[in-house]
């Protein structure tokens, strides 16, 4: 068996039958989402015999390989170094026989790209922590692999300092507009206007260091290939999966050197493996939990308080039993309100995350404080006045502040976006946790609805996420009199 390691993929010649089987089984993936659509689907007479029903058939499964005409096996090269850590996760072990025990002959092609770049400091920023200079020095010496640091952790400032110590042409790919322009500013700050680009949001600025924005880069792959890189850094990289990202990690996959930021490895869809496939295994971790251990991020205080609203329970309709119980329930409206009252009549820095905006813009004007939807061009604005303490609270919706986005006073959040994975759930914890030279704690509020099977479910498991962070949550029981 012939094995060669190229910058994109791993080629697998007169493949033996066990690392076939191996190949076949492991690599592939169930959608899960696109199994909870066919399963809703196929409960009517009318959605089973649907082209969708038939279309998300053909969906439900993925596979990671490409078996090629000559009958060798295809695979990501971001593969390659988990395959060959024999000290890799027990998870992974089993690709460790692709190349021990197989006699087989093993080439690596793989190789440095791009352009040598000069980048002096024009404002150095802070220096870096010890464990941000192990992710910088680990990054390195690798090729590929995943920097999963919880927020708060400073994985914008380590991935400047990399590309500073790099010196190599770089492209930064981030999810939304928002967090590309925060992204951007940071390093304009450090390197000057003249290094840097913003590709997406109605600018196509290629420079020696680029910001892009997914959607958009997405579309201008073949531009990009041509652009001399020798780093992508993959920003929120649980996005991976979805095709704009994918597209962009498959397309410019011989770049020399592939990174993925995120503060949640993991997804609830099932494709996980997606991410090791277009930027690498995890590399460097460090969670939650051992930030507030080690003191680098302020410790939370859970209180979650059970509510009965009294509404019809749709089961398994979020949007329905959102609309219902929260929109819709003027004491559920009611309770959240007062909670956030109470904490900024204390002096308190308010955060409430909603999932819709209706809910946000009714909270808003009845809190009179700014509403960051995303939606007009002041949402930042918004967050820079809570960062900057001109606003005593802030009302966004969790598409635009639950994830990337830099919230650094926030001595108090309230959930009320309902979320029931770990990652939206963990994401959303983290715009409380950055510490401040005058915060070391937070308080999070949080609510079960117990008339709700679906938001009451979504609640527990909100609960057990935080029991792996802390002990210190209380549970305001429907009998309790504590207010």
């Amino acid at each position: 068996m012939e094995i060669i390691a190229n910058n994109d993929k791993i080629i697998i010649k007169n493949i033996t039958d066990e690392l076939k089987n191996i190949i076949v089984e492991e690599l592939v993936y169930t959608d899960k989402s696109k199994q909870y659509q066919l399963k809703r689907l196929g409960q009517t007479t009318w959605g089973l015999r649907s082209p969708q029903y038939k279309q998300l058939q053909s969906e439900i499964h993925g596979s990671l390989y490409e078996i090629k005409p000559d009958g060798s096996y295809e695979i990501s090269s971001c593969f390659f170094d988990m395959l060959m850590d024999s000290s890799s996760d027990v998870s992974t072990r089993y690709f460790e026989s692709l190349f021990t025990g197989l006699g087989s002959s093993i080439t690596d092609n793989r190789k440095e790209t791009g352009k040598t770049i000069s980048l002096p400091w024009v404002n150095k920023l802070s220096d870096l922590r010890p464990y941000q200079e192990e992710c910088v020095e680990t990054m390195l010496s690798k090729q590929r692999g995943l920097i999963n640091l919880a927020t708060g952790l400073g994985k914008t400032l380590l991935a400047i300092h990399f590309i500073k110590r790099y010196k190599k042409k770089a492209l930064i790919i981030c999810p939304g507009e928002s967090v590309a322009q925060q992204f951007y500013e940071q390093l304009v700050q450090a390197f000057g206007k003249n290094k840097v680009g913003l590709f997406g949001g109605g600018k196509k600025q290629i420079a020696d260091i680029t910001v892009g924005i997914a959607a958009s880069v997405c579309k201008a792959v073949d531009q990009f290939k041509k652009a001399e890189l020798g780093v992508i850094i993959i920003d929120e990289t649980h996005h991976t999966p979805a095709n704009t990202f994918f597209d962009i990690a498959v397309g410019l996959a011989d770049t020399g050197k592939i990174f993925g930021l995120t503060a949640t490895d993991y997804r609830s869809d099932g494709k996980d493996l997606m991410i090791t496939a277009g930027c690498g295994p995890v590399i460097a971790k460090r969670d939650i939990k051992w930030g507030i251990a080690n003191g680098w991020l302020a410790e939370p205080f859970f209180i979650v308080r059970e509510i009965k609203t009294g509404a019809k329970d749709f089961k398994n309709d979020k949007l329905k039993s959102y609309k219902a119980h929260v929109l819709n329930c003027q004491s559920m409206k009611d309770r959240i309100r007062s909670d956030a009252e109470k904490m900024m009549a204390l002096g308190k820095s308010v955060l409430i995350l909603v999932d819709e905006v209706a809910h946000g813009k009714e909270l808003s004007e009845q809190l009179k404080v700014p509403f960051a939807t995303g939606l007009d061009k002041n949402s930042q604005e918004y967050v820079n006045q809570l960062n900057a303490g001109k606003v005593k609270g802030l009302v966004g919706t969790d598409g635009k502040i639950a994830e990337g986005t830099d919230t650094r006073n926030v001595d108090v959040l309230i959930l009320t976006n309902f979320a029931g994975s770990k990652g939206p759930v963990i994401q959303a914890v983290g715009r409380a946790l950055r510490k401040t030279p005058t915060k070391d704690k937070c308080l999070i509020l949080d609510y079960i609805l117990v008339d709700s099977t679906m938001l009451g479910r979504h609640g527990l498991n909100r609960v057990s996420y935080y029991k792996d962070i802390t002990t210190k949550i209380k549970i305001i029981k429907l009998d309790d009199p504590t207010d």
